[in-house]
């Protein structure tokens, strides 16, 4: 990707109220030739399997595009193939009588260079943030959304319409589905958020966005959703994904200079265990003691402290090891340090 990269988190939990998880995410932060790939899907509630249909869309995606990528398969024919493969496989499986009537929502974003490619089936989201701006990039597919576009619905009465949650339009319910897709061009700082409808349904887009810009860590940020989410009654799967765009080289300096504070570090913490565990014999005031530490300065500053002042004249010291003690001689304790003294006069 020129100019930018793209990082992304993301998090689903079940909710409240639902047994079992039917949406499922997809963060891939690499996908090859400098994409980055991320989905959310939210299996049909009421419908047989509906975690295994949202399973099959994403890994089908997670599988499919890459290898397009490779291929050199532009970013809208990429996602495009990867829906189609992903219906194929879940309106496959969808034969049998315990899966009858699977499916699944989708809606994916490839990020490509200055671009954003957004594939879309379903009532999931996907939004983009840039400055105070919210924007919704994808339209649902229910009967509430179709009635608020012929204008037998308000969009306030949508959000309580008893039929919100009947879907036009999903992965696996035929051999052929009708796929939305559209560019956006991005710009450094852009954030895209990919939510199912159990989240956009309890959290509003300008909360949403509120939380995002006040919340530096996208991990966290994810957290703190899904758990507005839950705390609002938790009535249904909760999912999203959350994709910032930064200056590629504040992300490729961040790769060098965090291994490097981590070798720092390190190094500084093992100087600090030595300094604190070592000992050494010397000299002050014409006399031998006991140091703590290493016989060394930084910047002015002694990596040592006195322990003892011995009674031992450093004139009793003979002259061929004088000059080892004045530079300092290692002890392993102040009681190696002693012992090392008492050879020292015993050698003439």
């Amino acid at each position: 990707m020129r100019g930018f990269a793209a990082s992304g988190a993301g998090v689903s939990e079940t909710g409240r109220v639902r047994e079992t998880n039917e949406d499922r995410v997809l963060v891939l932060d690499h996908a090859g030739r400098g994409t980055a790939l991320y989905a959310v899907a939210d299996g049909l509630g009421g419908h047989a399997a509906g975690n295994v249909a949202s399973d099959l869309a994403v890994t089908t995606l997670h599988e499919e595009v890459p290898v397009l990528v490779a291929q050199r398969v532009s970013p809208p024919e990429a996602l495009v193939l990867g829906f189609r493969q992903a219906n194929a496989v879940i309106h496959g499986r969808g034969g049998s009588p315990d899966r009858s009537g699977m499916a699944t929502t989708c809606t994916a974003v490839l990020i490509d260079g200055a671009d954003g490619t957004v594939a879309h089936v379903g009532d999931s989201r996907a939004y983009l943030i840039r400055g105070r701006e919210v924007r919704q990039l994808t339209t649902d597919h229910s009967l509430a959304a179709e009635l608020v576009r012929h204008g037998g619905l308000t969009p306030a009465d949508a959000g309580a319409h008893a039929q919100r949650h009947v879907l036009t339009r999903a992965l696996g319910t035929a051999d052929d589905v009708q796929i939305d897709v559209i560019t956006v061009p991005l710009r450094v700082g852009d954030t895209l958020v990919l939510v199912t409808d159990g989240l956009y349904s309890a959290v509003p887009a300008e909360e949403m966005a509120g939380v995002i810009r006040s919340t530096a860590d996208a991990q966290d940020t994810c957290s703190r959703l899904v758990g507005l989410a839950n705390a609002r009654g938790g009535l249904d799967n909760a999912s999203v994904v959350i994709i910032r765009l930064r200056p590629r080289w504040l992300v490729q300096i961040t790769r060098i200079l965090v291994p490097a504070a981590v070798a720092l570090l390190l190094g500084v913490g093992a100087g600090l265990y030595r300094v604190e565990h070592s000992y050494f014999l010397g000299e002050r005031g014409g006399r031998v003691v006991v140091m703590q530490g290493v016989p060394a300065q930084v910047l002015g500053v002694p990596l040592f402290s006195l322990v003892r002042v011995t009674p031992v004249p450093v004139t009793r010291i003979a002259p061929a090891y004088r000059a080892h003690l004045l530079r300092g001689i290692p002890a392993r304790s102040p009681e190696d340090a002693e012992t090392l003294l008492r050879d020292l006069l015993e050698h003439p």
